[in-house]
């Protein structure tokens, strides 16, 4: 279930691909019918025909990141915007039930989001999506036996520590290298007041930080 939830986004992706490749077939069997109809010393001709060719090959490439980056900025709650993604780190070991997949993103919100986030202060929470039962204000809440803050074994006579990114990435023992000055403005984020956080499928948290105006998202699962 939890592969279906991650990967679930991607099937129109690959229902697009397929599409494509059997219109990519169709176009390149007529550009080889163009490149055998032209002469040869008709370069210019011959140079735009490989062109296109190359285009036509790139295409799924092309379709594919598109997809990619919608799904990507999908992961910010309405009615945030994001202005560009300042860093992103995703890795996947293995599929199926013994497969782990952990990523990592930071996101830069437009001034415009960033300012509208700030000026609602602690009501915030009800302006996002699922309201005060999804968002819960920082610092974490990492208590409890089952918290996802504590890795998947731990005991609950842990002494309290403080919640960090390092250890809800690493919590099913794959670690992914995030740039340390990333790892600390996200533990800033959520061991301090001011933002707000929200549990996703697939073993994801959603972070918004207004005074920085950025949102991070990660997974571990």
């Amino acid at each position: 279930m939890k592969d279906l939830v991650i990967f679930l986004p991607f099937i129109p992706i690959a229902f697009v691909l397929l599409t494509s490749s059997i219109l990519i077939g169709g176009l390149l069997y007529l550009l080889g019918k163009r490149w055998r109809a032209t002469a040869p010393n008709q370069h210019g001709r011959r140079v735009a025909i490989v062109a296109s060719g190359i285009a036509v090959v790139a295409s799924p490439y092309l379709i594919f990141k598109a997809f990619e980056l919608r799904f990507v900025l999908a992961r910010v709650p309405y009615p945030l915007h994001v202005a560009w993604i300042e860093y992103r780190l995703e890795e996947s070991l293995g599929f199926g039930p013994g497969g782990n997949e952990t990523g990592f993103v930071v996101y830069r919100l437009t001034d415009r989001s960033a300012q509208w986030a700030r000026s609602k202060g602690q009501l915030l929470a009800d302006a996002l999506p699922g309201g005060k039962e999804s968002w819960h204000p920082t610092p974490v809440e990492d208590s409890g036996p089952e918290n996802p803050w504590h890795t998947y074994d731990s005991r609950t006579d842990l002494p309290p520590h403080a919640t960090t990114i390092d250890e809800y990435l690493d919590r099913y023992g794959l670690s992914i290298p995030i740039e340390k000055g990333r790892v600390d403005e996200a533990n800033r984020a959520i061991q301090g007041s001011g933002s707000f956080y929200s549990y996703g499928p697939g073993g994801s948290v959603t972070i918004v930080d207004p005074t920085q105006g950025k949102v991070y998202f990660a997974y571990a699962g």
